[in-house]
């Protein structure tokens, strides 16, 4: 073990006051517990995104906003979360972040506009903004770097069971009690884990950090929230086109400024000269792009199967509930895929799969289950193989002290993504119809959307091509033998 392991394993060691496994099996399960309450409530709204049209008396497109708003609001405030976990504790952040989360579920589960229900979302963002990247360092600490993939898959496996269930819960919450309760379901998940979190997970020491940069903090979260709400309001569904291409207009602006003033400072949050190391510039790059494909997903698939073919709530949540198993069934396989196969095969061979399957389902044109099951299974399998490889790829060169921003780089890398995905999807699907209709969208219009994200994620394979062969042999077990191996591929 090299000495920076050593030190973050004595680090993890010290913070929990037991032995390496205590760490290891519990910190994991409690932060396993808040992802599923985090994931479950994205998979669950869209798939009832066409009641809710109908109950809120909106366009079915305009409800994109209410996914995207929580990408954006956590998208501007993840940077801050590093920070504040070493100022106050990462076990402190964490459970405050929880408790966030549920005031916006329960916020949510009580809205009766779309204005509200967007600002609502906006409180979840917030929480989840804190949650899931403090929790990841609660998680990461004290792992080596050859275990990272290995531990980020395991934390995540339990989190799976959101999406795999999540849309077949919403469909049947939705169909039985209405659609508020699949925010109030939220409440029993998250109380269960702060009370875990209470318990079991020791106070974190206080690190000792910079004076918090506040005019930093307002540029980057202006920058990232106008930017990315700007993006997710194109196609006149809340703002009209001039405010919103105005306000990402303001956003780069306030991103510019932001940049230019983090040059040569040491107390940035949002670390733009971690990019400097290879491996971490490919896979946010990479990364950012080939999300944009699981945004556009969570979006389109419900859509296309109630509105597009006309199918049930419960059958759209059973078969959107398959993208989420492939996914599932791919995640204990990932780490030991990508030790045979090494990381830039690996990567580009399940972009190019991934973009086949969406291309695929730009051809469905009635409900051909034979067609649509085995599409969307491989879908979630191939997406669920890159995911792993594309959250590893990033800690390939992060020393300890970047860890932490290098976890909210990412973190805020991948809302983008996801916030871009949607947007992206919902345009291609107005102007696949009428740009300028206020009608639901019909089958027709579909092929479009799915054809945009596969020459996306044909994109993607462009920035993974810059990955050279071995460069992330430190996070795969045996690296000698496996790179000889990977030599003969």
């Amino acid at each position: 073990m090299d000495r920076a392991s050593q030190a973050m394993t004595a680090g993890a060691n010290a913070l929990c006051g037991s032995t390496p496994p205590y760490p290891r099996r519990i910190v994991p399960l409690i932060v396993a517990l808040a992802m599923l309450m985090e994931t479950t409530d994205a998979t669950v709204l869209a798939t009832a995104l066409p009641v809710l049209a109908v109950d809120l008396s909106v366009q079915v497109l305009s409800l994109k906003l209410a996914l995207s708003t929580y990408l954006v609001a956590f998208a501007a405030m993840v940077p801050v979360s590093g920070w504040l976990a070493d100022r106050f504790g990462a076990r402190r952040v964490f459970i405050i972040a929880m408790i966030t989360f549920l005031a916006g579920s329960a916020l949510c589960a009580a809205q009766t506009t779309l204005t509200g229900l967007v600002l609502s979302r906006a409180v979840q963002g917030m929480g989840g903004a804190m949650m899931v990247p403090v929790g990841r360092m609660l998680v990461l600490r004290g792992v080596a770097k050859v275990d990272i993939v290995q531990a980020l898959a395991w934390v995540t496996v339990p989190a799976l069971i959101g999406p795999a269930l999540g849309p077949l819960v919403g469909a049947v919450v939705t169909q039985s009690l209405g659609w508020r309760w699949i925010f109030l379901i939220n409440l029993p998940i998250g109380a269960v884990a702060v009370g875990l979190a209470i318990w079991l997970i020791p106070p974190t020491p206080l690190e000792p950090v910079k004076r918090l940069d506040a005019i930093g903090l307002v540029l980057s979260a202006t920058g990232i929230g106008s930017t990315l709400f700007g993006l997710s309001s194109l196609g006149e569904h809340l703002l009209p086109m001039p405010v919103a291409v105005g306000a990402m207009l303001f956003g780069v602006a306030a991103m510019a400024v932001y940049f230019w003033r983090s040059l040569g400072r040491d107390d940035v949050l949002f670390d733009v000269r971690l990019l400097r190391h290879h491996a971490f510039s490919v896979g946010v790059v990479s990364g950012t792009i080939f999300r944009m494909s699981g945004g556009a997903a969570a979006f389109l698939l419900p859509l296309l199967f109630q509105v597009g073919l006309g199918l049930s709530i419960l059958v759209s949540g059973l078969l959107s509930g398959l993208f989420a198993l492939g996914g599932l069934s791919m995640r204990a396989l990932a780490p030991r895929v990508l030790d045979r196969f090494g990381f830039r095969n690996t990567l580009i061979l399940g972009t190019i799969v991934s973009a086949t399957t969406f291309g695929g389902l730009g051809f469905v044109q009635a409900a051909n289950y034979a067609l649509i099951v085995p599409l969307v299974v491989l879908a979630g399998f191939a997406q669920a193989l890159v995911f792993t490889g594309l959250n590893g790829l990033v800690f390939v060169e992060a020393t300890e002290v970047e860890m932490g921003r290098v976890t909210g780089m990412s973190a805020v890398s991948q809302q983008i993504g996801l916030t871009a995905g949607i947007s992206v999807a919902a345009m291609a699907l107005q102007f696949g119809s009428n740009p300028a209709s206020t009608a639901a969208p019909t089958l027709a219009h579909f092929p479009l959307a799915f054809w945009t994200m596969a020459a996306v994620l044909m994109l993607a394979t462009l920035s993974m091509l810059r990955l050279k062969h071995g460069e992330a042999l430190q996070l795969r077990h045996n690296p000698e033998h496996l790179h000889l191996q990977h030599d003969r591929v």
